[in-house]
């Protein structure tokens, strides 16, 4: 068994009968689905999903989603993210569904991240840039107002998220407060949400090797 899908069949023991689940993005959050519509809790569960992909998915595996607005709370979230750091900050926005994907976490009850070891770094961002949702109209023009703030950013060419808007990827000049720094991005007008997840309770569940490790609460 690949760590991925390792993690995905780990996941599956935080989810009930009963629960609304949030249904994250990207390759491994798309593992957890697909296992999810295997399971024998496939038609006692119903998810929100946090991309228009994840819920094609979902929707093949046999799994009934809903609108989150037809919620009062999600119980558990199980997603992917880009990084992880040693204090569970997180990293996501690499497939560019970073906005719904914040939206979901933080009408969770339960924040479940899956990732493999290499997706664990000594501080975000590290590997790569920090992914900005903004939107078209004026986007050169708010991506000076972030260059300002001190970050290099760089426009995803051809890319447009499913709110219809684009992401570009910032690159701190210099490692700083990463509360401040996400206050001072989402401050500028014309910016939508950044890929920053810091804060909130957040369990972390690691495929290393052939064991998982955990990692929060």
């Amino acid at each position: 068994m690949d760590k991925k899908t390792l993690v995905a069949v780990e996941a599956l023991k935080h989810i009930s009968e009963g629960n609304v689940v949030g249904l994250g993005s990207g390759t491994t959050a798309s593992q957890f689905i697909m296992e999810l519509g295997k399971s024998n809790l496939r038609d006692k569960i119903v998810g929100v999903a946090t991309s228009i992909a994840s819920e094609n998915l979902a929707r093949e595996a046999g799994l009934k989603t809903v609108d989150i607005d037809d919620v009062d709370w999600i119980d558990v979230t199980v997603d992917g993210a880009d990084e992880v750091d040693k204090d569970l900050n997180i990293l996501k926005g690499g497939g560019g569904q970073l906005t719904r994907e914040k939206i979901v976490w933080k009408k969770s009850r339960k924040y479940i991240v899956i990732i493999t070891d290499d997706k664990l770094v000594t501080r975000i961002p590290e590997k790569r840039g920090i992914p900005v949702e903004i939107i078209h109209f004026g986007k050169f023009t708010t991506m000076k107002k972030l260059e300002a703030l001190g970050l290099n950013c760089k426009l995803r060419e051809g890319f447009i998220t499913d709110n219809g808007n684009v992401i570009c990827d910032c690159f701190p000049s210099e490692m700083e407060n990463l509360e401040a720094l996400e206050g001072r991005i989402k401050a500028v007008s014309g910016v939508v949400e950044s890929g920053l997840f810091l804060g909130g309770k957040k369990t972390i569940l690691v495929a290393d090797n052939d064991r998982i490790r955990v990692i929060g609460s």
